[in-house]
Order: structure tokens, then C-alpha cells, then sequence
């Protein structure tokens, strides 16, 4: 679907009706039946909308939307362990946005938590139960500040490297994905620009320029870059690339950024389009499928912000910015496979006064910065109740908002806010890092074809990502065909830590295409030294197309390490080769392990639990449809697993058996002991343990249901 504006949309439209009908700021057209629900976003391309003469009028006052993303990912396979991670994107906080709450659900789910990457990105690390397939479902309320661009100039001169702030040159650099040395970049960025002196023109022209690429890949392999668009065609995501090299190449920083359009009626593949830096104004976003711009934020769900990093694409290795993989190289870049699988709704907008809605949107932001710190990692009972407390509020106020109760939603945020600060766990703090000064240390390497190194690369990446000195395939040439080889790390201790996780810098180029990684690097962990934990899936990297130009770069990786606490570990990178094409070859920098450490409150009540009872947990919670409840004896004993309403009558009975020592797992499915949905509300968990000898144990956990 292209949408075409010369003139900003305003919101008092004026009806227009088009044999079919779209989606734009909050009005809904809806299409005749069967025309574009469900279709790939390729598709809909066929079905062009031009709205050049809409009358516009007045803007009206400053609103705030509620948004609703969601996504149904697929794992197509079963993993090599019994459980395993999945790592995906969500909405993230970004400029106008700040999600208020998600929710993960899947009948494998074990736990998850977030995984905090390069500003303002996060992702979900979400842990499963292994299965021959599964799919996993995440919603997202997202609070959304509207933005008319009224004030956007309409004159600014386009600058020079001198005028623009040092925090957003990185955005002039050139990346896999967009290539501004190239020639085609180069003579197109050129010939756009000609003689305008105005940054405004020159973003209209690229926008034109870029809505007119064909919708089509006829050159093979396919590729998702700058150079293949401009030179064959693409989809969005070649689109938003092409624009992000052309403003680049005038020397005008521009960011990609994957979206979920609500002026999409179906479901579809995560979208994309750009933004651009406007000198004393900050950035300004830009629709370079639909020919928009401005574009209005209100109407995208963003969920990743590409900084220049995550342009050389290294789990899904031809052209396409992106951290989604699981921590198992046997399942395939595919996994999770989320294409067509997407959609974000309009719930709701509400008028108010700049003051308060400026008000809203910074509580929201804080407090899904504690939430998102926050959620999964081990609290004291103390800590866990006034977390709690903190999400019980933050579930109302969500609900305030969507009874359009802005005032009551203010109220309940600064509620779950003040309880967040209380919930105080140990600082963030770095557990081992290693950025190779300081010479080889305890890493130790070897197997088929080894050519680990450590010092200065001559041959590959064109500098370390810090200092002097990273680890190397080889240093000054490419790998060997038929290698087989490791690095691996000293000991590190993640005993008595609440969470840790994992980041390293890799510069990847090895051979690959499109789907496939022939030569791939991946890592692993061990606790015995003997037997070693898949942590992530292969890692490709610079595509391989002789006819697109290679650009390798450094990317950061972020992995959680939660499974592994309380042992003591080692990660192991390892590469391998087939007989075929050879490259330069993964490079390694910078490896951080960083966590916090458990309070004392935590460790002393494990120790109880050794010798007396349970530990019980359900997620996600609050939850929608179902929740997996987890809980683990130390003993044999007859358990009693049952929910309750907030009248204290009993709903369902989900265990009533006698069971083993060990960790037991069970799910709710939301209905009743007669099969029937129960409504939306509060319900208690309610477990009794009766062990052989010694007293019964009862513990009781307050659980949310959303509508």
C-alpha cells in the first residue's frame, strides 16, 4: 500500500472513499473484505492510494494514543538441549514512545526477562522448554505522545560536518546495509541533492526517490542493502536503507528503524523506514515505502532502533539489521521465524494539555525502565513483594488509560514508580571483562586448523573495536577450509548473582548467502569444563554477493546468562569451516559479564529452602490467556495446585497428585474446572504441600488477568 502526501494530514479528515478504504492517524477506512487483510507487505504494494488534495484543517489539541503490538513467532524445530533461549525484539522506548507493559506467553515458556542493548534497544530473552515446534505470542501497550511536525522549518541548510553534535555523527557512517561508498550511492546521492541548499528539499526528494524503487528482486542471491535496491529493487527494508545511504552520503545523519504500521489492517512482516537529523530540531521520521514525510510517530510501533552496529547484519546475513535468533546454532537464522506474523493496533487517543501529557510520558519511561531492570531476576521475598505492588499499580493505571482515564493513569504510575524505587536490589556491576591489553591472560585456544591469535589484525577489520589488540581467526590472512577451532575464556563466577548476562564486540565476515551460513561462528558455555551449552545461533555477516560491495564492521551481541547462576563457567567462541570459499574470518573484542549480585536476603532464604519448603513462580504475569506456574520441591510430598478467585471461591484445581522432589511445571489456560474462560481480574495461586513427615506448607501468589 503506498500512500503519497505532498500535504501534511491533519486530523479532521475529510471522508474519501476509494472502493476501498485505509487507515490513517487514528481514522479507520476499512478495506473490502478479503482485499488486504493477511497479504505480505510486498503485496500491497499493488494497491496505491494517492491522497495528494485531502482537506486539511486546524490541528487539534496535544493527544496521547494507546497502542496494542503484537506478534506470534515461530520455532520451527526442536533444539539440541532441554531448554533453551529465544531472543526477540519489542517495542522499545524511542523519542515519542514508551511501551507501559508486555506480556510473553507460550506453551514451552519457562521465564524470560530483557536483555539491554546499545540506546535506546531491548530485546526479550526468553527461556523454553525444548519441542519439535512452538510458537510464542508477545502483546505490547505503548504509550505514544502525538507529533504533527507543525513546527518543523521549512527552510534548513543543510549542514556541515562542523554543525552537527558529536552523539549523532555515527549515523554518517557507512555500513552492510547502507554501503554511501559506493559508486551507485554515490552518483544518485549526487545527482538528488544538485543544486538544493535546503535539508527539507533534499529529504522530500530522497523520500520521492525512494518510493519510486520497484517492489521486486530480480537479481539473486536476494539482499536487503542500500546497493541492491538502487540497482534491482526491494521491500522496505531495502527502501529504508536506500534512504538512510542517500542522506548519508550528503553528509546527513539518518537511522533505520523496524516498525509495526497500525495503518495496516493485517498482519505482516516487521516493517521499516527511517529518520533523519534536522540540525537544532532533532530528528524527524520518514515513510520511504509510502513516499511520506514527514510521518507522523503515532502511527508506527517502533521496536528497534538501528544505531550504525547493528547494520552488519550477523544472524540473518544478507542486508537485514536485526538481533532475533535462540541460543541453539541447530535451529537456523529462521528461528524465530516472525515474518508475517506482526500487527499494532489504534485502542484509543486522548486530548490533553502539553503539561500533563508531557508529565505521563516521562513516568511511563521511568517506570518501564525499572520494570524492565527489574523483571526476571531474583528478588528477596521483601524486594518480590514490593515489586509487586509496583506492577499491580502499573496494571492499573494501564487499564486507567484505557478507559481514557488519563488523570487516574498519572496517579497509579507514580504509585508503581515510588514502589520501584523501593524495590532497591544490587547495583548492575561487572563480574569479568577483558578488552585484550593486558596480554592473553587464562584464554586458551586450540582444534582442527587453529589459528587463533591475539594483537593487531592487518588483514581483516581495518582496527580493533577498542585498544590495540583483539582475538583473530588470523590476523593477517584469511582462515583455513576444514577448521574445526575454539576460544576459549578463564573461569568465571556466577555464584550468589541475581542475573548476569553476557556482551562482546565480533567483526564477522565468513562465507554465507542469503539463508545459509557454510562457515559459521558461534558460542558456548560450560560449568565442568567438559560438557558445553549451546548460547547462540551461528553468526554469519557481510553478504557474499560479488556484485554488492563489502563493508565489514564491528557488531555488540548481548546474551543472558541467567540459567547458569550459581555455577561457575566458561564460554567458549568456535568456529567451522566446510572445503569451499574462504574469508577473513571472526574477530574478537571486548567480552563483558556483568550482573548483580544477589542480596543477602536471597541467598539466606535458598538456604531455607534446601531444608524446607518450595519455590513457586508463574509467567507471564500479568498475562492474558495462559501462564506457565513453575514451582520446585525438596521433597517428595502430596501438592495441591489451586486458583481462587478475589471472592475467595475455588476456580480450578490444576494439581492434586502426590509428586517427586524436583522442579515441576504446569500451565492455566484461563478457564474454570468446566472448561469456561474466566473474566479478567485479580485470581490467587494457591499451593499446598503436604511432605511425608513435618507440617503442611501453603503458599498464596496473586496473579493478573488482562482482557
Amino acid at each position: 500500500m503506498s500512500i503519497y502526501k505532498k500535504t501534511p494530514i491533519s486530523y479532521n479528515l475529510l471522508l474519501i472513499w476509494l472502493s476501498g478504504t485505509i487507515l490513517i492517524s487514528g481514522w479507520c477506512f476499512e478495506m473490502e473484505a478479503g482485499e488486504i487483510s493477511g497479504m505480505r507487505f510486498e503485496e500491497v504494494e499493488r494497491y496505491k492510494l494517492e491522497v495528494d488534495k485531502i482537506t486539511v484543517h486546524e490541528s487539534p489539541p496535544t493527544r496521547v494514543y494507546l497502542r496494542k503490538a503484537i506478534g506470534n513467532l515461530e520455532v520451527n524445530g526442536s533444539a539440541s538441549t532441554d531448554t533453551y533461549e529465544v531472543y526477540f525484539q519489542i517495542p522499545v522506548p524511542f523519542h515519542e514512545q514508551v511501551p507501559i507493559l508486555i506480556e510473553v506467553e507460550s506453551p514451552q515458556l519457562i521465564d524470560y526477562r530483557f536483555v539491554h542493548l546499545n540506546p535506546p534497544n531491548l530485546i526479550i530473552a526468553a527461556r523454553m522448554n525444548q519441542a519439535p515446534s512452538t510458537n510464542i505470542d508477545w502483546t505490547a501497550w505503548v504509550f505514544v505522545k502525538e507529533n504533527t511536525y507543525s513546527d518543523l522549518p521549512s527552510f534548513v541548510p543543510i549542514p556541515t560536518p562542523d554543525q552537527l553534535p558529536d552523539s549523532v555523527k555515527k549515523w554518517l557512517d557507512t555500513t552492510d546495509c547502507a554501503q554511501i561508498n559506493a559508486p551507485i550511492v554515490q552518483q544518485i546521492a549526487d545527482s538528488i541533492r544538485d543544486t538544493t541548499t535546503n535539508l527539507i528539499q533534499l529529504a522530500d526528494d530522497i523520500c520521492n526517490f525512494c518510493n519510486q524503487i520497484p517492489w521486486q528482486f530480480p537479481h539473486l542471491p536476494y539482499a536487503f542493502d542500500a546497493v541492491y535496491a538502487l540497482t534491482w529493487g526491494n521491500s522496505c527494508t531495502g527502501h529504508a536503507h536506500a534512504g538512510a545511504a542517500l542522506f548519508r552520503a550528503n553528509g546527513v545523519p539518518a537511522r533505520t528503524l523496524l516498525v509495526i504500521p497500525t495503518w495496516y489492517s493485517g498482519y505482516l512482516d516487521m516493517h521499516w523506514d527511517i529518520d533523519y537529523y534536522v540540525p537544532d530540531y532533532e530528528w524527524v521520521r520518514m515513510e520511504t515505502s509510502l513516499g511520506n514525510h514527514p510521518w507522523y510517530p503515532q502511527n508506527e510501533v517502533v521496536t528497534f532502533a538501528c544505531n550504525p552496529e547493528d547494520e552488519f547484519p550477523l544472524f540473518f546475513p544478507c542486508g537485514i539489521d536485526g538481533c532475533w535468533h535462540t541460543s541453539d546454532p541447530t535451529l537456523g537464522m529462521w528461528n524465530p521465524d516472525w515474518g508475517g506474523a506482526h500487527r499494532a493496533f489504534n485502542i484509543l487517543f486522548i486530548p490533553d494539555s502539553t503539561d500533563t501529557i508531557e508529565l505521563a510520558h516521562s513516568l511511563t519511561d521511568s517506570v518501564f525502565f525499572y520494570y524492565s531492570h527489574y523483571w526476571g531476576i531474583s528478588l528477596t521475598p521483601v524486594q518480590q513483594t514490593t515489586f509487586q505492588t509496583a506492577l499491580d499499580y502499573q496494571t492499573t493505571a494501564l487499564a486507567n488509560l484505557q478507559a481514557s482515564n488519563l488523570d487516574a493513569y498519572i496517579v497509579n504510575m507514580e504509585q508503581a514508580l515510588n514502589n520501584y524505587r523501593n524495590v532497591n536490589p544490587e547495583p548492575i556491576t561487572t563480574i569479568f571483562f577483558d578488552d585484550f591489553e593486558n596480554g592473553q591472560g587464562e584464554w586458551t585456544h586450540g582444534g582442527t586448523f587453529d589459528e587463533w591469535e591475539l594483537g593487531t589484525p592487518t588483514y581483516g577489520p581495518a582496527q580493533t573495536y577498542s585498544g590495540e589488540n583483539c582475538w583473530g581467526m588470523d590476523l593477517d590472512n584469511t582462515y583455513e577450509n576444514n577448521a574445526d577451532c575454539w576460544l576459549k575464556s578463564p573461569q568465571i563466577d556466577l555464584i550468589d548473582y541475581s542475573c548476569a548476562y553476557l556482551s562482546f564486540w565480533v567483526w564477522n565476515w565468513v562465507e554465507d548467502v542469503y539463508d545459509y551460513v557454510y562457515d559459521p561462528l558461534w558460542l558456548d558455555i560450560t560449568t565442568d569444563g567438559i560438557t558445553f551449552y549451546p548460547l547462540c545461533s551461528k553468526m554469519g555477516g557481510v553478504n557474499d554477493d560479488p556484485e554488492i560491495p563489502d563493508v565489514g564492521g564491528w557488531s555488540m551481541v548481548a546474551l543472558d546468562l541467567t540459567k547458569y547462576l550459581g555455577n561457575t563457567v566458561q564460554i567458549r567462541f568456535r568456529f567451522k569451516s566446510d572445503t569451499y570459499i574462504v574469508q577473513p574470518g571472526s574477530y574478537i573484542d571486548d567480552v563483558h559479564v556483568y550482573g548483580r549480585h544477589a542480596s543477602t536476603g536471597i541467598i539466606a532464604h535458598k538456604s531455607r529452602a534446601r531444608t524446607k519448603t518450595i519455590l513457586l513462580e508463574n509467567s507471564p504475569n500479568p498475562f492474558s490467556n495462559w501462564t506457565s506456574i513453575s514451582y520446585e520441591l525438596n521433597m517428595d510430598a502430596y501438592v495441591r495446585l489451586m486458583i481462587y478467585n478475589c471472592s475467595g471461591q475455588l476456580i480450578n484445581t490444576l494439581i492434586d497428585a502426590q509428586q517427586k522432589c524436583g522442579f515441576h511445571r504446569t500451565l492455566w489456560n484461563s478457564q474454570d474446572s468446566r472448561g469456561k474462560k474466566v473474566p479478567a481480574g485479580i485470581y490467587f495461586l494457591q499451593m499446598s504441600v503436604c511432605p511425608e513427615s513435618g507440617d503442611s506448607i501453603n503458599i498464596t501468589k496473586k496473579m493478573i488477568m488482562l482482557k
